[in-house]
């Protein structure tokens, strides 16, 4: 029912301050979950077969203590539960002595690959053992106090390329760490080392060669970056810092 992965923190998962960047530790968090779907019998390969899709709607994300480079750390992920309208997944990093580093909560919901419409959960014909939160306090929480309309102290656009997409033929999940982390270069934002939480919100697909602009704003003690085209809000971030 949970599934764990060993893997280390290598020279590609750092940014230029020496930093565990915040897509590496999405993709380490998306490949341990891909391959317990497929464990499960639910992977990519399986859903398309039967025409249907996981998305990813909602990520919450509890920073404890970043890894830091060389350190062998263990990902553990597991299907949270399941409520009207989509499928929750848990997980955590952990270190070699069982300490826990990083944990989240991702909400996924179903989609008809022909249709790119959302169907309920229980349209889903395959059987999926649920485990629950596990000790995961981290919710993944709706966004609320930002929109692509809030006012940015920086910003910069961002054309989505093809090796950025994934196989649902829109920008992979974990690239968004890269937009958060690119617009905060030009803010005086607190460094991945001193955050507490990021809450990411996907509104709408970003598909290849889509411009989208991303824009840094704070509000009080928190911090927003939203990702926006011409046509449609793309996403929503919120950082919360130490303190």
């Amino acid at each position: 029912m949970v599934f764990e992965q060993k893997a280390k923190i290598g020279f590609y998962d750092l940014d230029a301050n020496g930093d565990v960047t915040l897509t590496a530790l999405l993709k380490h968090i998306n490949q341990a979950s891909w391959l317990h779907a497929e464990e499960l019998g639910c992977g990519i390969e399986k859903t398309f077969e039967i025409g249907l899709a996981f998305i990813i709607q909602r990520m919450g994300l509890r920073i404890l203590q970043l890894p830091t480079i060389n350190q062998p750390i263990a990902v553990r992920t597991w299907p949270g539960e399941m409520t009207r309208s989509a499928f929750k997944r848990n997980g955590e990093i952990l270190d070699t002595h069982g300490n826990k580093l990083v944990e989240w909560e991702s909400l996924w919901v179903l989609i008809d690959i022909n249709e790119r419409k959302i169907k309920r959960p229980s349209a889903f014909p395959l059987d999926i053992p649920l485990a629950g939160k596990l000790g995961v306090e981290v919710e993944a929480a709706k966004i609320i106090g930002a929109t692509s309309e809030t006012g940015s102290s920086a910003s910069y656009n961002h054309t989505v390329q093809f090796n950025e997409m994934d196989i649902n033929l829109h920008m992979n999940n974990a690239i968004y760490g890269d937009l958060v982390a690119n617009v905060l270069a030009h803010t005086k934002t607190p460094k991945i080392t001193e955050w507490q939480e990021v809450q990411f919100n996907y509104l709408n697909e970003a598909k290849f060669a889509e411009v989208v602009t991303v824009s840094y704003n704070q509000t009080d003690d928190q911090i927003y970056i939203t990702g926006s085209t011409t046509e449609k809000s793309v996403f929503i971030a919120e950082i919360k810092v130490e303190g």
